[in-house]
């Protein structure tokens, strides 16, 4: 049976895990688990500044059907930009926990570059490219 991927810039809504909270210096700290999210917090959440400025939110990667995804190489084209821009690296073994890497669309792709880079994504509804 072959594993979903997540992808670690999904909006906050109903069923969607939250990894992450962006700090005021626009770093993510990382939870030591995922939390779940339902109604109710994507509702207090709506309250402030947008959630995916103050969070990150994991979901099912859809591949094909994201406008982020390349089809020619079949791979999220964020990931791609995201190392390419940032060139941040990082060595495994000092790696910030994170609690969707296992199952991370994009830690599968770009292994310790993606977590290198991924603090500086934040998501944005209207506009995900940079």
């Amino acid at each position: 049976m072959k594993t979903s991927l997540s992808c670690p810039s999904y909006i906050a809504k109903n069923g969607a895990e939250l990894f992450g909270i962006i700090n005021s210096d626009g770093q993510v700290h990382y939870l030591s688990e995922s939390i779940k999210i339902d109604d109710d917090f994507v509702d207090e959440a709506n309250k402030g500044r947008k959630p995916e400025e103050r969070f990150r939110f994991a979901g099912k990667c859809i591949e094909k059907g994201c406008k982020q995804w390349v089809s020619e190489t079949k791979e999220c084209g964020l990931t791609q930009k995201l190392v390419r821009t940032f060139n941040k690296s990082i060595s495994l073994e000092n790696l910030p926990n994170c609690p969707i890497r296992q199952k991370c669309r994009w830690f599968a792709q770009e292994q310790e570059l993606a977590c290198a880079n991924c603090s500086e994504v934040f998501r944005n509804k209207e506009a995900m490219s940079f």
